[in-house]
């Protein structure tokens, strides 16, 4: 009882089971001698078989014992989809050390909180995933847990041990007993008290053992685990251990991105796979382009929320098999049958794993509802806990006197048996279908130094069903709600559980018996966000008035420009996207993100920002706007990325200061399309100012630059070998493993002046962008023809990105062009360059988006732009509710197809060869307004000039098959759309 800390029971015996009554790893020894060289896991290229996964399990058991770690030890586990996480589990269970499961997505706060309870001797850890740096959490981790002596590392371990050190001749160790804890499993609870789920070996093996038979698992079964291998779903329902009790392989994928695990299907056969619905749904879309054969499938399992009926029934006529699950990781397991009525498959979350399970429905007061009436589940039964992990106080909440298990579920039961999930009774906020505990955002609040009190409380919101509203007293050293986000971002909590309203009161509202009355807070902020929206009123807003015209959109902006330029105006961006070419004129407000770590906003105020609530803090000072109705324009630098991923900034730009992320909101605009100009200006006496001057530029007609002539490039001695050696050496940088793609570019200077805006003019005219845009502020002058976007977001939250990768060039020959089409998408090296573009883009989207939501709309298709073509797809995907577009940018910044993937080691690669800051080349340029859209263009096929210096730039895609010669010939191609219509 002491060293569990959980009500004793008796043992459960696992029926008609050779292994009955042993230990999860004495049946690994079993399967051993029985499936012995069959293959037990896959991952990649990799492959053990049941002896190799035996052997390797007790010689790491042994190693660990080596290092201190004993029976009884909790030791925290926070490994992705590889074999090093089925072998660290099989080796703990050796020891009789109980493997706590961590989601490779938690971070530091989730981490403190389950040290508290757990009180772990040791923490393994994968070094980096997707750019977070998982030592640097474990340093800091390690610093506040008294208890923890070990720090492993699956990788490079730096200063820690490192996993593949570990290792030893097998011993003789005493083990645990059948009824000791195995495996200690987070909740997915929604109290604000994390806890953990003690599964003992006799328990757990009941579970996984007769859900393996339910779902018809054999030695020729091959399951698929692409959902976290640490959730109960995917370890244990039946998941990896029921695969291996009955002899079938488990083929592992550390990512559910239908376009690697379809193929993985086909390629081994699967015959089992389990996803969540936000996945099924995604999956299902797929099959519009993803053609691999699915046929294999025997059972897809989905769980962890409720199906719609419509998309179960999708689910089945487009993927396989489809099984409903229900259940929760204290035991319980609900699973529709493979051959039950098609009607209960779709409709129900299926009925009870064991015959053994006793489910009650009731209401408030534990009694019984009707029968086929909507009740809380509680349940007890043979694999379900009878009480969490050293929470003595929560057990007696949680449990009922009796023995049953409150799931705070609620459900209703049909005539067959088979149940249908209804929602959750706990107290939280349903933010978006997402359930966040009160008492959870209430601690984290009560954590800040200046915060002594807190209330958070559900308030309904049109757009959100409710959002998170923190209530707290005003006292002298009363905090910025900018300053508690940022703090609350440092501690690790995740976005969505971060207040979305604040409301500082002067007193507590009391019921008659002195409570806090949280309806009169709801009330109040309900009447704040009122005021709040009335005050908006008294904001600037713009003059607006419309004009025809007969001149091309085109012609009239560059008379414009030119004009512009005679005039002396010192800032100004045309920005050209569908159709309109809008342009902005002068400053009302700037907003801007500098390389010391400030924000400023349009007061002047100084903020200081990290990574973590750029994005917050962003779109903050942007609803701060005393403006209606604006739209802004800016410029990010690439440099940008190198605060993204913890990636040093190169001195020049801390020297002076520059602004990696620069927004403008101007005091007048154009939006030119055809036909037809709107004039918007803060001042009404400009709008006939501005009448006039476009009525003369529509009078014009086609610009005439007679006087312009081509200009030469300064020739650099060497420049060719210099960058054919670069991409030698960053090819061999890929052999060896350090990266699998990097965008290298080469800069061309220009040494006499260069007339801006006729070169635009003549450039645009050949050139047939995603986007164009002209640049001018107080540092850069820069105009160009971007082939894609690195981010159209729109106002319902939706997020495309496009991106292109694999280039041929264009030579007006339709003949030849043809050939240049067909080679280019025959080629091997330049489909393999796209496919994993397109993949990185996808995988970034899931960060931010939900993920039945993410789907590739175009998929290689050609784009022609100005002298080249590409490969070009489209991903989208809707913002997650707590998100918004910046974190979107932030997710997708800098563009896979100018930086390389991974990006981190791409990004430091750059830096390496190219020797100097790209700044605005391979940046964006964009447009935003306040609606909630964000359009970024990618800065390439541009012109630059910066510090008394001008020149162009162009990059090339190098992967493990590239060819210097081909890539020096490529950055050719590319840097002939502009350098030819570039003129003095």
């Amino acid at each position: 009882m002491a060293l569990n800390s959980i009500p004793e029971k008796k043992l459960t015996m696992t029926p008609d089971y050779p292994w009955n009554g042993q230990t999860i790893d004495q049946q690994l020894a079993g399967w051993s001698k029985i499936w012995g060289d069959n293959t037990a896991l896959i991952y990649q290229d990799q492959c053990m078989t049941y002896r190799e996964l035996h052997q390797s399990a007790e010689r790491l058991a042994s190693g660990l014992f080596r290092q201190g770690i004993r029976r009884g030890d909790n030791i925290m586990v926070q490994l992705s989809n590889r074999i090093s996480f089925v072998v660290t589990c099989f080796a703990l269970f050796r020891l009789g050390a109980h493997p706590v499961l961590l989601m490779p997505t938690q971070r530091a706060h989730d981490v403190h909180a389950l040290c508290q309870i757990a009180r772990p001797v040791a923490y393994i850890i994968p070094d980096c995933i997707h750019g977070f740096d998982y030592r640097e959490m474990a340093r800091e981790v390690m610093a506040s847990c008294p208890d923890m002596k070990h720090i492993i590392v699956d990788g490079e371990a730096e200063e820690f041990t490192a996993l593949s050190s570990i290792d030893g001749e097998p011993l003789d160790i005493s083990g645990p007993c059948y009824g000791d804890i195995a495996v200690l499993l987070l909740s997915g609870g929604t109290t604000g008290t994390p806890k953990l789920i003690p599964r003992t070996h006799d328990a757990y093996t009941y579970d996984f053992v007769l859900s393996a038979r339910l779902c018809s698992i054999s030695p020729e079964s091959v399951y698929l685990a692409v959902l976290p291998v640490a959730h109960n779903f995917t370890l244990g329902s039946p998941g990896i251990l029921g695969t291996l009790s009955h002899g079938g392989c488990v083929l592992l994928s550390d990512t559910a991105s239908c376009d690697e695990a379809m193929p993985l299907i086909e390629q081994h056969k699967v015959t089992h796979v389990a996803l969540v619905p936000a996945l099924a749904r995604l999956w299902e879309q797929a099959r519009d382009w993803e053609q691999s054969d699915l046929s294999s499938l025997r059972c897809l399992q989905v769980g962890g929320g409720r199906l719609t009926p419509e998309l179960a029934k999708q689910v089945m006529s487009r993927l396989g098999p489809l099984q409903q699950v229900f259940g929760t990781a204290e035991g319980l397991l609900c699973y529709t049958r493979l051959n039950d009525p098609h009607e209960a498959i779709i409709n129900t979350q299926g009925r009870p794993l064991s015959e053994e399970d006793e489910l009650k429905i009731v209401d408030a007061n534990l009694q019984p509802v009707a029968s086929g009436e909507v009740g809380e589940l509680i349940t007890r039964g043979p694999y379900t806990i009878t009480g969490y992990y050293r929470a003595e106080q929560h057990n007696t909440v949680a449990f009922t006197p009796d023995g049953f298990y409150r799931t705070g579920d609620l459900v209703r039961m049909r005539a067959d048996g088979n149940l249908i999930v209804e929602g959750r009774i706990k107290e939280q906020v349903n933010r978006s279908g997402e359930k966040i505990s009160t008492q959870e955002v209430e601690t984290l609040l009560l954590q800040h130094p200046d915060i002594d009190d807190a209330v958070v409380v559900a308030v309904p919101d049109e757009l959100l069903g409710e959002r998170i509203c923190a209530c707290i007293p005003k006292n002298i050293n009363q905090p910025e709600s900018v300053d508690i986000q940022g703090f609350l971002y440092q501690k690790g909590v995740q976005r969505h559980k971060i207040p979305d309203q604040w409301l500082f009161v002067a007193y507590w509202p009391l019921t008659t018996v002195g409570k806090i009355d949280k309806r009169q807070l709801v009330q109040m902020a309900q009447e704040d966000y009122t005021a709040n929206k009335e005050n908006n009123c008294s904001m600037q807003q713009y003059h607006e008035h419309t004009i025809a015209i007969n001149s091309a959109p085109l012609n009239l902006v560059t008379h414009l420009l030119t004009g512009f330029e005679n005039d002396d105006v010192q800032s100004y961006t045309l920005y050209e996207m569908k159709g309109e070419w809008s342009l902005g004129i002068g400053c009302a407000a700037t907003i801007s993100a500098d390389a010391s770590g400030q924000l400023t906003d349009a007061k002047g105020e100084r903020h200081p920002y990290d990574i973590n609530t750029l994005s917050q803090k962003l779109e903050q000072v942007l609803n701060e706007l005393p403006i209606e109705n604006w739209r802004a324009y800016g410029r990010s630098l690439f440099e940008l990325s190198h605060l993204i991923y913890g990636i040093p900034l190169d001195p020049s730009l801390k020297q002076q200061n520059e602004a990696l992320i620069k927004l403008t909101i101007p005091q007048h605009e154009l939006r030119v399309t055809q036909g037809q100009v709107l004039i918007r200006t803060l001042e009404e006496k400009y709008v006939a100012l501005l009448g006039e001057k476009i009525k003369l530029a529509d009078q014009a007609g086609i610009p005439a630059f007679s006087d312009a002539k081509p200009l030469e490039i300064i020739s650099t001695e060497g420049a060719m070998k210099h960058y054919q050696d670069n991409v030698a050496n960053a090819v061999n940088d890929i052999a060896t493993g350090h990266y699998q793609k990097v965008i290298l570019s080469r800069k061309v200077e220009l040494g006499e002046h260069v007339n801006i805006t006729s070169s635009y003019w003549l450039g645009r005219q050949a050139n047939t962008p995603a986007r164009s845009f002209f640049l001018k502020d107080e540092e850069y002058s820069v105009y160009g023809f971007s082939p894609e976007t690195v981010l159209e977001a729109d106002e319902s939250g939706w997020i495309n990105s496009q991106p292109l990768a694999g280039t041929r060039a264009l030579t007006h020959d339709e003949e030849q062009d043809q050939k240049l089409r067909e080679d280019l998408l025959s080629d091997p090296k330049e489909i393999a360059e796209h496919a994993v573009s397109v993949k990185l883009a996808l995988e970034e989207l899931e960060l931010i988006c939900q993920a039945d939501t993410l789907q590739v709309s175009e998929f290689m298709a050609i784009r022609k732009r100005g002298s080249v073509q590409h490969l070009a797809s489209r991903v989208k995907g809707l913002l997650q509710t707590d998100k918004n577009r910046w974190d979107a940018f932030i997710a997708l910044f800098p563009a896979v197809t100018a930086s390389g993937i991974p990006k981190k080691p791409s990004l430091q690669a750059i830096s390496r060869y190219e020797g100097e800051p790209r700044r605005l080349y391979s940046g964006s340029v964009m447009m935003l307004d306040s609606t909630g859209k964000l359009d970024a263009a990618l800065v390439l096929r541009s012109f630059y000039q910066h510090n008394g210096r001008s020149w162009l730039q162009a990059g090339a895609g190098l992967v493990r098959d590239s060819k210097p010669e081909r890539e020096w010939q490529e950055t050719c191609e590319k840097l002939e759309c502009i350098m030819k219509y570039v003129h003095s």
